[in-house]
């Protein structure tokens, strides 16, 4: 019997249907599913009483739009698929306590966002920006037994038992990566030379120096600060000056203008290897290679003083290498002088140990023990080579019984150099455990995503292909922001503004202005002692914190308007006054250590209450979710 024409349209609408809920239909059976007038809604569902939202509540609506995340209970988006971009806006110092005392400030947020929901503060009373950034960007991991849309069938991880008897994550590459027990592993695992070679040069010819040019941040943005340099023992530029003046008499000189080099390399990696003379230690041999791996000096040195010990377990030197040897420091220091100019970068592992041996004084460095994090101790410790090289590399080094090579040593360093650069300030940094990047989790399903900060929250959190913008001031992120949103390509925008939070930070700094505003709470609070909520202290706006609350409310007006049709913009504060808690907590701390004479400055139970008042309104904050319709 033939089929009707209204029938096959059933079925195709059907067959339709079931692509858009599998996630695999185009936007065009989106709109043949749902309408071309249809408009993506936000339902939120009613709050219980005194419940509060945390991050993950936001993190998981996220994951549920642009992801495999579960569909959160707290809110339903009607026409889901028809989302074409989520926008995160991050406001800290933004508080419950202040809006609903001033809503007249807000009305654009009122108006454009609808209805907030009470958050519960990531990290608590005392947060900082950059430990509720780091809630923020901080996503749990599926436990054992629980499943998400598609996790049983994630074939990059698998859970391993510990002999502590719990469930540790490991992924595939974390799991050829654990650098503290490199020994435990079959050589097997671990990338040969050859295979080295193919990895570095890829089965196209591309190389990873090519993928490298890819990267959000070109390689000068990882280069070491002057602090940096200081607080790791780097040759400072004085002493070079002093060398020049005193005849040369410390034995530094300075690298020289690129107008006498001969390879024109934005990076060089560079190894020394050194033995102990009767006057400390001397270098015996330097290595230096391009970002390609090749060789562009390797030379032995014979040093000045008698070697006393050659080190040969770690230095890789012998009697025998060093015995017909004439070439002196100062010759091969004139021929690195050659190649690496004042403007080229200086790459390697621990890198001022280096400098010290050469004499040289170099202001470009990129230090890969300062690059990565230590895997298990964190930004404390300075981590190994070979444990960074099996654990981004999969490779080994350093393995030979008879000394580390110091171009194996280089190429590593570079190597670890050009990843960094290709996949971001983010990759390799020390998260949380069985917590991944949220940037890395949407980009895993393959969406683009912008990030738009400053240079500290980009180092932090931009990771892979995500597009990292440099903002430093509010009117600068909204600018960008405007810009970003109206490109299609652009699935996961966040951006911050922080003019609030610094007005707190410098309000903190005034002892004059803190003394007031803790008077004013105080005879709020007594003024409405007995009443049954706090929501009836209503401190006044000083004029300069009214100004900053027009300037931001008129900013996420803008910020809306320039909104595409059927984008979903996520408002949260994360934390609300902060920096006036840790003041009174300072107080608080400072009082109790004067002696009982002193009656006038001791804590009372009036600066208690203020303190209580002060922690339970920052840690009360708000989100707003809305669409652009």
């Amino acid at each position: 019997m033939p089929v009707s024409g209204q029938g096959k349209n059933r079925r195709l609408e059907k067959k339709k249907k079931l692509l858009v809920l599998q996630g695999k239909g185009s936007r065009n059976d989106y709109f043949d599913v749902y309408g071309p007038e249809s408009r993506v809604e936000v339902c939120l569902q009613p709050p219980k009483p005194n419940s509060r939202l945390s991050v993950q509540d936001l993190q998981n609506l996220v994951q549920w739009i642009l992801a495999d995340g579960c569909n959160p209970k707290w809110i339903f988006v009607k026409n889901k698929p028809l989302v074409t971009k989520v926008v995160m806006l991050h406001i800290p110092g933004l508080d419950a306590a202040l809006y609903m005392a001033h809503q007249g400030s807000f009305r654009s947020l009122s108006e454009c966002c609808g209805v907030p929901r009470a958050v519960a503060a990531a990290v608590g009373p005392l947060a900082t920006t950059a430990q509720t950034l780091e809630a923020i960007f901080s996503c749990r991991k599926t436990p054992p037994g629980k499943t998400q849309t598609g996790a049983s069938q994630n074939l990059d991880y698998c859970w391993k038992p510990q002999s502590h008897c719990s469930w540790h994550l490991h992924s595939k590459q974390q799991d050829l990566a654990d650098a503290e027990l490199l020994e435990d592993r079959n050589s097997s695992d671990l990338d040969t030379e050859e295979q080295r070679v193919k990895r570095r040069k890829g089965s196209n010819g591309d190389s990873l120096w090519n993928d490298s040019k890819s990267g959000a941040f070109p390689a000068s943005y990882y280069t070491l600060t002057e602090r940096q340099m200081h607080e790791n023992g780097y040759p400072k530029p004085e002493i070079a000056e002093i060398s020049s003046t005193k005849q040369n008499t410390l034995g530094f000189v300075r690298t020289r203008s690129a107008a006498v080099t001969s390879k024109p390399w934005e990076m060089v990696a560079i190894d020394c290897e050194m033995c102990c003379t009767s006057e400390g230690l001397e270098l015996t041999r330097v290595s230096m290679v391009d970002p390609l791996g090749n060789v562009i000096l390797d030379k032995l040195v014979k040093p000045k003083n008698a070697i006393t010990n050659y080190n040969t377990q770690f230095s890789g030197i012998t009697a025998d290498m060093l015995q017909d040897v004439t070439t002196t420091l100062e010759d091969v220091r004139e021929e690195i002088l050659m190649v690496v100019s004042a403007e080229m970068i200086l790459v390697g592992h621990s890198v001022e140990n280096d400098l010290l041996a050469l004499k040289i004084y170099h202001p470009l460095v990129i230090d890969t023990a300062l690059l990565y994090q230590h895997p298990e101790r964190g930004s404390s410790y300075k981590p190994a080579l070979r444990a960074l090289t099996s654990r981004f590399l999969r490779r080994r080094i350093q393995e030979n019984k008879n000394g580390h090579d110091s171009i194996e040593d280089a190429r590593a360093a570079m190597d670890l150099t050009l990843l960094k650069i290709k996949n971001g300030p983010a990759f390799g940094r020390r998260m949380k455990p069985y917590c991944e990047n949220l940037i890395q989790v949407l980009s895993n399903h393959e969406r683009s995503c912008t990030l738009i900060g400053n240079r500290t929250m980009l180092h932090h959190y931009a990771v892979g292909s995500c597009n990292a913008v440099l903002a430093n001031s509010d009117n600068d992120v909204l600018a960008r922001a405007e810009k970003e949103v109206r490109k299609a390509s652009v699935d996961f925008l966040w951006l911050q503004f922080s003019e609030l939070q610094s007005y707190y930070e410098g309000e903190a700094q005034n002892l004059k202005a803190m003394a007031l505003h803790v008077a004013e709470m105080a005879s709020l609070l007594t003024c409405n002692k007995g009443a049954k909520t706090s929501t009836k202290i209503k401190p006044c706006l000083s004029q300069d914190l009214q100004t900053v609350l027009t300037q931001l409310d008129d900013r996420i007006r803008r910020l809306h308007e320039a909104l595409p049709l059927n984008s979903l913009m996520i408002t949260f504060s994360g934390h609300g006054d902060t920096p006036g808690v840790r003041w009174l907590q300072e107080l608080k701390w400072k009082s109790l250590q004067l002696p009982k004479q002193a009656s006038s400055e001791r804590w009372t139970p009036h600066n208690e209450a203020v303190l209580e008042e002060y922690a339970a309104q920052a840690e009360t904050t708000l989100a707003f979710v809305c669409t652009k319709t």
